[in-house]
């Protein structure tokens, strides 16, 4: 019998590669800094889209988090039964439920937003302003083009 071995060479410098250990390292460092609230960064993505945007459907809710909705339900679940956001029955559609932040919810976002954004800083530290644009700019135009 014969063995084919693969080895698979990830070169480091790749665009793909690049983008997503920038991803992985600012959720790192987002949930280094926000584990004493007991909420992960999908949590928080998911609250702080609720406040901009509350009394959702768990379907819109998803599509603005891109997370499928199974995902989604479960992480929904999660911070509900810490008393963060709740369900209502959609009184226009009463198969789904709007999503809302609780007083609660509110309460631990207000306190995570600093936080949240000294992470930002964090990691376009000594980037100029028009850098930081350029940057935005461009991850866009990847992600329009995809």
């Amino acid at each position: 019998m014969v063995w084919v071995v693969a080895i698979i060479f990830i070169d480091k410098d790749t665009l793909g590669f690049i983008i997503c250990h920038a991803d992985l390292k600012m959720k790192n460092n987002l949930m280094r800094k926000i584990k004493s609230f007991d909420i992960t960064t999908e949590q928080w993505m998911i609250m702080n889209r609720l406040f901009e945007e509350g009394g959702i459907s768990q379907k819109e809710l998803s599509e603005r988090t891109l997370k499928d909705q199974g995902a989604l339900t479960r992480t929904l679940d999660r911070i509900e039964k810490k008393g963060l956001v709740k369900r209502r029955v959609n009184p226009y559609d009463r198969r789904s439920f709007l999503i809302y932040l609780t007083d609660e919810g509110q309460d631990v976002r207000d306190q995570i937003v600093p936080i949240a954004e000294k992470c930002i800083e964090d990691a376009v530290k000594g980037f100029t302003e028009e850098e930081v644009d350029t940057l935005t700019t461009l991850l866009r135009r990847v992600i329009f083009n995809l």
